[in-house]
């Protein structure tokens, strides 16, 4: 569920901003401060490439010939990647996991279910890892066990019944019966039975809802194994684990009931509540920091457009500028260069585009777009505009639909800004993207139409924990509490069912 939020006069923070009639339509203006204005000289463009590309003062000589993509590329490919070398990129810290089926191709390892290990009958419903159970019980481990070392992987619940998830060693044998947490050296965490399973069962956890991140942890250096529901962590499940060594670790592992169906991901896209020192098992791209960092340029190249178009002042004292009429000179040619050096990284590692569009890409999409209303629709245009003359944007734009519908099904309905919580960002961005008749057909004819249409219809309920935090004071007619309780759960259901209202008046 993420991080509580503070609470004003017995409500969260969220209801407290509806109560006192603060309904977040206020967006405050970008105030980043803008380097290239602060001297205005013969070298202003230099200066303000420094800033867009988060150069240091005066690191860029003076430019001899005229800005244009050409001159850009120069800046990325010298000046702007020797800023931004990051070695973690290289993931040199996979020590003490090891990967059954090895690499694929010359790419990094690609981890999925061991097909020897599946008993029952288990089916991929979508790319990569939505499965269901098509028998009574099935069970399967990940391609890829740990030994030393803290580690995670997360699970979608698709549906919300009889599943078992955790970590199994080789000896544990699954049956038709049988699965994790059911034998030695298997544990497990079901959601449904609110129980932990090593063997017997004992009472653990949360009660699970469709839509909750099961995040599922193991540490080897401690021996222990743990789980988080929604980023909040249910506590230490087991304890004293064996000790294994390389090559005979644990196994991601789940065993599902018939119908049931979960979305796992062992780090082939970002994860949604990622836990401090733990490690996916599937190594993050390696040009992932760098595409990130490129974004960002572009972020702060559409900020400053922003505010020349906003401040007139401003706009006639770069006028005065010999060299620099406007950003214009350098905004065009700027964002098709570091969309050309985006889609360059993509091309030359297929395997990095999936985890770009639901991470970085999102991200800053939704940082141009912006996640309360008013929404800057003018420069997410000018970003899709550039985007979609390159070849392989559609890919980009498939998996950006598909996040966004993802974001849907798993967004929370404790609202904490009211009310712009739960699904409406994920919505309102994939309704203005949609109102383009090219991106609209590519969604009609993608093989994911249903599963994403149906995710953007999802509205997540909550669990007995959820409505705790929602409505911290309960009253009835006849009841014991306070006579204050009344007021303040009244109170406190109106601005909820106000709240849900706005966010199911955004409809399709």
């Amino acid at each position: 569920m993420g991080e509580e939020s503070p609470r004003v006069g017995g409500f969260s923070a969220g209801l407290a901003v509806i109560l006192n009639g603060e309904d977040g339509k206020k967006n405050l203006p970008k105030t980043r401060l803008l380097s290239c204005c602060d001297d205005l000289g013969q070298q202003s463009v230099e200066r303000t490439l420094e800033y867009v590309f988060g150069l240091p003062n005066r690191s860029l000589n003076s430019l001899t010939g005229p800005v244009d993509r050409g001159c850009i590329h120069s800046v990325i490919r010298n000046d702007f990647s020797r800023y931004n070398v990051k070695l973690s990129d290289s993931y040199s810290e996979s020590d003490g996991v090891c990967y059954i089926n090895g690499k694929s191709g010359n790419g990094p390892d690609i981890i999925g279910l061991e097909e020897s290990s599946i008993c029952g009958d288990i089916k991929v419903i979508k790319s990569p890892f939505l499965i269901e159970s098509m028998a009574m019980f099935s069970s399967a481990r990940a391609s890829a066990c740990v030994w030393k070392g803290k580690w995670m992987y997360e699970v979608m619940l698709e549906t919300s019944g009889i599943q078992q998830l955790g970590w199994a060693t080789l000896s544990c044998p699954f049956t038709d019966h049988k699965g994790v947490g059911d034998a030695d050296d298997s544990y497990a965490y079901d959601g449904r039975r609110v129980s932990k399973w090593n063997k017997d069962a004992e009472t653990y956890g949360q009660s699970w809802v469709v839509g909750d991140i099961i995040g599922c942890c193991i540490d080897l250096d401690r021996d222990e194994i743990l789980f988080y529901r929604n980023g909040n962590s249910l506590g230490v499940a087991f304890q004293g684990i064996r000790k294994m060594g390389p090559g005979f670790g644990y196994y991601p592992a789940v065993s599902l009931s018939q119908g049931e169906r979960c979305e796992l991901n062992f780090g082939a896209r970002p994860f949604k509540y990622p836990i401090e020192g733990y490690l996916p098992l599937q190594a993050p791209p390696c040009k992932n920091y760098f595409v990130t960092q490129l974004l960002q340029c572009w972020s702060r190249l559409l900020d400053m457009h922003s505010v020349e178009r906003a401040d007139h002042s401003l706009v006639q004292k770069l006028r005065r500028v010999k060299r620099f009429d406007s950003l214009e000179e350098i905004f065009h040619p700027a964002s098709y260069a570091i969309c050309e050096e985006l889609f360059s990284i993509l091309e030359a590692d297929v395997g990095i585009t999936e985890y770009v569009a639901w991470g970085p890409l999102l991200s800053f999409m939704f940082d141009v777009f912006g996640l309360h209303a008013p929404h800057d629709y003018s420069s997410l245009d000018k970003v899709v505009e550039v985007m979609l003359q390159f070849e392989g944007s559609h890919v980009l734009f498939k998996h950006i639909l598909n996040a966004l519908s993802f974001g849907c099904k798993i967004a929370l309905l404790i609202l904490t800004e009211c009310p712009y919580s739960g699904s409406y960002s994920h919505l309102a961005l994939a309704c203005h993207l949609l109102r383009r008749e090219e991106l609209m057909v590519l969604w009609w004819k993608s093989p994911d139409f249903e599963f994403v249409f149906e995710g953007f219809l999802s509205q997540k309920t909550p669990n007995k924990h959820d409505l705790d935090f929602m409505i911290p004071t309960v009253w009835w007619p006849g009841s014991c509490e306070d006579a204050s309780y009344e007021g303040n759960m009244m109170l406190t259901t109106t601005a909820l069912s106000e709240s849900v209202n706005k966010v199911n008046s955004f409809s399709l």
